[in-house]
């Protein structure tokens, strides 16, 4: 089983940003020459793209690694409107976010997540799974709640797949606010996601799942979560469509190596 990247793993989710493809070349572009002049572009970046504009981002990355926001948990079929994890893997994506918690308010079931994300992992993507509580009780108990969900998401996987796991931690009450949670609340569900892992396929198997932090990170809190929150990596919104923006966060994260 491959270890845990030993590079701060910084992904940028777009949403439906930017308004066309050719701002979203130019980005790509720009930020490539950015890092290139940090000498941080051989480290890489990764980007979670709208669909329409997968193929041609993923031709035009020199460094980076480009991917979806979404996928189904079909493999085929007469479903109108949906992509399928081969069909992402074809057009370039090597990895997809699932179960933001956007596309959960939206609708979307645990049922409907554990298929998307059994189906992506035996497909061999590169899976980007993203829990959080909505909110925080004094009672503590978010944090079984939180560990619950993750089982719920993760029960049709067999044990061997997890390699291509990673985890996103994005507590929805701080995702798109003005204040995010603090290191030490990243820290505590870090660790009661580590012993849901644990729980579920081995501790050794569990040490070796990145998890990143998700919700209102920014270039002043970007290193902090590094450092101090117990985390692999970063999933950034907002910040992520900045090219300067989110090229200062690449640089601040990288300082640890």
């Amino acid at each position: 089983m491959k270890k845990r990247s030993s590079t701060a793993i910084i992904i940028g989710n777009w949403k439906t940003s930017p308004a066309s493809l050719k701002e979203g070349l130019a980005f790509v572009k720009s930020l490539e020459k950015k890092l290139a002049a940090k000498k941080l572009a051989k480290l890489g970046y990764y980007l979670a793209v709208p669909d329409l504009f997968l193929s041609e981002l993923a031709s035009c990355a020199k460094y980076g690694t480009i991917g979806v926001e979404n996928v189904s948990g079909i493999s085929t079929g007469a479903y109108t409107g949906l992509q399928t994890v081969h069909m992402a893997k074809s057009a370039g994506a090597k990895f997809t976010l699932l179960g933001h918690s956007e596309v959960r308010a939206r609708g979307e079931t645990t049922e409907d997540l554990a298929k998307k994300v059994s189906q992506a992992l035996s497909e061999k993507m590169m899976t980007v799974l993203c829990i959080g509580e909505a909110k925080r009780d004094a009672q503590g108990n978010y944090i079984a709640e939180l560990e619950e969900e993750l089982r719920k998401d993760v029960s049709m996987v067999n044990r061997a797949l997890f390699e291509n796991l990673i985890i996103a931690y994005e507590p929805v009450w701080a995702i798109g606010k003005d204040v995010a949670a603090t290191p030490s609340e990243c820290f505590e569900a870090v660790i009661a996601i580590r012993r849901a892992l644990a729980s579920l396929v081995g501790i050794d198997h569990a040490k070796k799942v990145s998890i990143l932090y998700g919700g209102t990170v920014n270039k002043d809190n970007a290193r902090t979560f590094i450092k101090e929150g117990g985390v692999d990596g970063l999933l950034i919104g907002r910040a992520s469509t900045s090219v300067s923006t989110f090229a200062e966060i690449i640089d601040s994260c990288r300082r640890r190596e």
